[in-house]
């Protein structure tokens, strides 16, 4: 994008108001080969020749808006900035808004209210209950069959969730070809919503376990078939699964994320325990004559319960205290390196968890491993966002625990595409460098932050232009919030990509995800529903 130097200024006259022109003898005039940082720092020429205006009792420093920074070759970064005579930085988008699609009626179902995640959440329902609406008419609805439809659902739900199974989902559905349809290629980018599957599963376990608990209740009080131990277990369970399913109601869950964690990780082996204690019970109530081994080996809620029970025990198995060390980049952010050789190098994309108190609370952060690493060698960008990542750059760790496996995240299905759009506010650069490290796909960056090179150092601000010499850096300190929607689509349109992605808070992400899918822009990002 050309550039437009100012070689002077016209301001209205005011009374004992004096101009220095600003001496531009020695600014460049860029070209297509350097990148665009808004709002960065200031070099020192320019802080000995900035405009002012001096009257008696006051001195006003105008800065630039906008500046560039030039890049010399693959290895190096010339830091020496280029003032641009831009004063709003939207102005950088060449193109106009496309019209949204569609009817705003029909266009909010398909983009908002029946999203990816939404959609098979919605499958799941039906599938469910269309088994129930069978049991109900053929009269089929015996206690053992309600028994392995809710044990059933319950095994889908931790399933999904089961680190091993998400990689070899995301990893198959990111093989496909790039040269494949494009249609085709966005549709498989939606296995990141695959969280879709787990929530409605685990509400229908709920469904399927209040019709249980009527039955058994029911048989309970008029026929005595089941004994009080099994009624009262299941009452029990039936308890500790409605809390766990309103702990993970959307705005319980944000508003109060370690309350919702410990419930869901406390009351969650609380129920498989009672449930075991449930099978057993259940199990001689209704076949008494037949010795428990023989029922359980053809009882499917009985192996639906074993799967569920070594899901949950995996991840733990792996539960490690490791040597890292932090590097301190400011009051707001800091990058822990560690070296966990006994496991594989992350992939791109992909997330690891923290913890320095790993029954109470875990944190999920996008793994970095540099090119060329050693196996197991990777970092993360921790940035102030609560109490913990507080502590941790207040208090910089030297051991942390670590549990499972790297887990592939919505980055992964980058690879999908030829060239994207990448789109961080924030600490989501972490995420982002992951993917522009591993140059499996070309990209160029966009990047909205407060003071980048203050907040999280130069080197990171240098592996962003390294990796896209356009990329651009928009320090939110220094200007107006971007408008992110019209910028994203103008670098989409302008470098030809396929696709956008974006790492960012919900607001902006959901905002950013809708106004692009609903011009035509095959757009992804988070949708923290876990």
């Amino acid at each position: 994008m050309e550039s437009r130097t100012k070689t002077s200024l016209e301001v209205p006259e005011v009374p004992h108001l004096r101009l220095e022109p600003l001496d531009t003898s020695e600014l460049k005039r860029s070209d297509s080969n350097t990148s665009t940082v808004v709002g960065s720092a200031v070099d020192e020429r320019w802080r000995q020749q900035s405009v002012s205006s001096t009257a008696s009792d006051f001195t006003i420093t105008l800065p630039p808006a906008i500046y560039t920074v030039a890049k010399q070759d693959n290895r190096g970064i010339d830091l020496e900035k280029q003032e641009q005579d831009i004063e709003d930085w939207t102005e950088i988008a060449t193109q106009e808004l496309a019209k949204k699609r569609h009817g705003s009626i029909f266009r909010n179902i398909r983009y908002r209210i029946m999203s990816m995640y939404r959609r098979l959440f919605t499958v799941i329902i039906i599938v469910n209950l269309v088994i129930a609406l069978c049991l109900a008419n053929m009269k089929m609805g015996s206690i053992d069959r309600i028994a392995n439809a809710c044990l059933g659902n319950l095994m889908a739900a931790v399933v999904i969730r089961q680190e091993h199974f998400i990689n070899f989902l995301f990893r198959s559905f990111s093989s496909v070809p790039t040269r494949w349809p494009l249609w085709i290629r966005r549709h498989c980018a939606k296995i990141y919503a695959l969280g879709g599957v787990h929530s409605g599963c685990a509400l229908f376990a709920v469904i399927w376990l209040v019709w249980l608990t009527g039955s058994i209740t029911k048989n309970y009080m008029t026929e005595h078939l089941v004994c009080t131990w099994t009624f009262a277990l299941c009452w029990a369970i039936l308890i500790l699964l409605i809390m766990q399913t309103a702990s993970a109601y959307p705005i319980f869950r944000a508003k109060f994320h370690n309350d919702f964690e410990m419930t869901h990780r406390f009351a969650g082996w609380a129920s498989v325990i009672l449930v075991w204690g449930l099978i057993v019970s259940l199990l001689r109530d209704l076949h008494p004559e037949t010795p428990l081994g023989k029922v359980l080996l053809v009882t499917p809620a009985f192996w639906f319960l074993v799967i569920i029970t070594m899901c949950i025990i995996y991840p733990w198995l792996h539960l490690r205290k490791l040597p890292v060390e932090t590097e301190v980049l400011s009051s707001h952010a800091c990058r822990i390196y560690v070296k966990d050789r006994s496991y594989v190098t992350p992939y791109p994309g992909s997330f690891i968890r923290l913890s320095s108190r790993p029954l109470f609370e875990w944190h999920s952060f996008a793994a970095i491993a540099e090119p060329g690493c050693r196996k197991g060698d990777y970092s993360v960008v921790v940035s102030k966002a609560g109490d913990w990542t507080s502590k941790v750059i207040a208090n910089p760790p030297k051991e942390m625990w670590f549990r499972g496996l790297p887990t592939c995240g919505v980055l992964h299905v980058a690879k999908l595409f030829q060239k994207i759009v990448l789109i961080g506010t924030g600490s989501g650069i972490g995420p982002c460098l992951a993917v522009l490290k591993a140059r499996e796909v070309e990209a160029r960056v966009l990047w909205s932050t407060r003071s980048p090179r203050k907040t999280f150092g130069g080197a990171i601000v240098e592996d962003v232009l390294a990796a896209d010499s356009k990329a651009v850096i928009y320090d939110t300190g220094k200007g107006p919030r971007p408008d992110i929607v019209k910028m994203a689509y103008s670098m989409y349109i302008d470098s030809e990509a396929e696709a956008v992605i974006i790492i960012s808070n919900p607001k902006l992400t959901y905002e950013v995800v809708y106004g692009l899918e609903s011009r035509g822009v095959p757009a992804f990002g988070a949708i923290w529903d876990s």
